[in-house]
């Protein structure tokens, strides 16, 4: 184990090898978001060895755990999981077979591989919601009590997020908390096992194939449109093409007619509850959470539940802000010149490599800020008022008045709640345009507009 030794803690390396049966020849960092650590793990020789993947839990929680009871319960199913080789709950971590393929769809080898693997991913979710819950032994899972109850627990981790929160949360959280609690879907086909995550970066795929799908530590018995909205949510940052395509071919593989409405809500629920707590690891971050990329994300996915409540209420999306082309300061430029001549030859670290870029972004996105911040803000005080109907001269009292119209009257007002669902876009659209250089790409991805979508499929 000499080869190895340091790459992962002493009693994880002995566990790894007890449970493998074989000894470790290669361990390498694999990077798998806020929740867990990974790694990919090689044991035995080269003729005789094995690919595995390692995953652990950052702090006290049981997302491996989770994880290893869904694949257990999977494992003798139509649906490719990979295999479960072992767990230690006093460890926090599960060990995995290494499946073949790559996560970083749609940077497939072959562009005629894209349409393929999207359509055998619809294949698969379709084939996840026809397997019978009860012939699914998974210890921590119950049936829902009602159809209300399949939103419950999103619901849940959103209020406690917005609580935690409080009057530091943007406004739109309460707008579209509020929403969400008036509009919960009261009807379900059937219920079934959802992944709850699902979409590109939690599937491998090669040749046009999926191999297997991934990461099932949020998975839960409810209502099989929630599937299909976190496929719409993912396509955001990785589109998967025209969700009229995809939907249609997850009907043609068995599963039950698309409710669009429906869809649209769990889109709405996802986006508001990760983008809470995202702002949770904002507010008080963890060891390891990258501060830049996560706020790039936030960003994003506040921009895209304002635009889909806009969607669901019938308001027109705003026009995207006009995008003002400045030439960056000089301090970007030097800071961008000894980051990628000086700093950048001398790592080798992948995480460190990661964090030098979010430095760079971040270093031209307080520039940009600078530079366009007040035209912004401007715009912001000056459309707040009209919402308002003129409301308080002072900025804060407007503020205020917009968060007493969020709690008191939009629920009973439909033309305040359309209103307001207007301002809210155009304000996530004016802090997309402050914060452009943080969001790369991003910042030209918008949520499909998903009735119109299907109705034209």
């Amino acid at each position: 184990m000499s080869d190895v030794e340091g790459m992962l803690p002493g009693a994880l390396a002995a566990w790894v090898e007890a449970v493998s049966g074989q000894s470790l020849r290669k361990v390498s960092p694999h990077f798998a978001g806020a929740s867990r650590e990974a790694w990919q793990v090689d044991v035995g020789s080269e003729a005789d060895g094995r690919a595995l993947f390692l995953l652990r839990d950052r702090g006290a929680k049981a997302g491996s755990a989770r994880d290893a009871a869904v694949l257990a319960a999977l494992a003798s199913t139509p649906v490719p999981v990979p295999e479960l080789i072992g767990w230690d709950a006093s460890l926090s971590a599960v060990l995995l077979e290494r499946l073949p393929g790559r996560s970083d769809f749609p940077a497939v080898d072959r562009e005629e591989d894209r349409e393929p693997t999207a359509r055998h991913l619809m294949e698969l979710t379709a084939t996840l919601h026809r397997l019978d819950p009860a012939a699914l032994e998974i210890e921590h899972l119950s049936l829902p009590e009602r159809p209300e109850a399949c939103a419950g627990d999103t619901l849940e981790q959103a209020r406690v997020a917005l609580a935690h929160l409080g009057e530091a949360a943007d406004p739109l959280f309460e707008f579209a908390l509020g929403w969400l609690e008036r509009e919960i879907p009261s009807h379900v086909e059937r219920y079934c096992l959802v992944h709850s995550d699902m979409g590109p970066g939690n599937f491998l795929y090669e040749q046009g194939r999926v191999t297997g799908l991934v990461d099932w530590e949020v998975a839960h018995f409810g209502d099989p449109m929630e599937d299909l909205a976190a496929i719409a949510v993912r396509d955001i940052a990785t589109p998967i093409g025209p969700l009229s395509s995809r939907f249609a071919e997850y009907e043609e593989s068995g599963g039950p007619p698309v409710d669009s409405a429906r869809v649209e809500y769990y889109r709405a629920l996802v986006l508001t509850r990760n983008s809470l707590m995202i702002g949770l690891g904002l507010a008080d971050p963890p060891p390891g959470f990258d501060i830049v990329e996560m706020t790039m994300y936030q960003t994003s996915l506040m921009r895209a539940a304002a635009l889909v409540l806009c969607d669901a209420l019938g308001v027109d999306r705003p026009l995207p802000v006009p995008e003002e082309v400045l030439a960056e300061g000089p301090l970007v430029d030097a800071v961008r010149r000894d980051l990628r001549g000086v700093v950048e030859p001398a790592l080798s670290d992948p995480a460190a490599l990661r964090r030098l870029a979010s430095i760079e972004r971040a270093t031209a996105t307080l520039d940009h800020a600078a530079r366009v911040g007040a035209r912004l803000d401007r715009s912001d005080w000056e459309d707040l008022g009209s919402v308002l109907e003129g409301g308080p001269e002072d900025r804060s009292a407007t503020q205020a008045a917009l968060r007493h119209a969020i709690r008191e009257q939009v629920a009973t007002d439909a033309g305040l709640e359309r209103r307001v669902a207007g301002y809210l876009a155009r304000r996530m659209e004016r802090l997309a345009e402050r914060r452009r250089p943080l969001m790369g790409p991003l910042a030209e991805r918008r949520p499909q507009t998903l009735a119109q979508t299907l109705e034209s499929s």
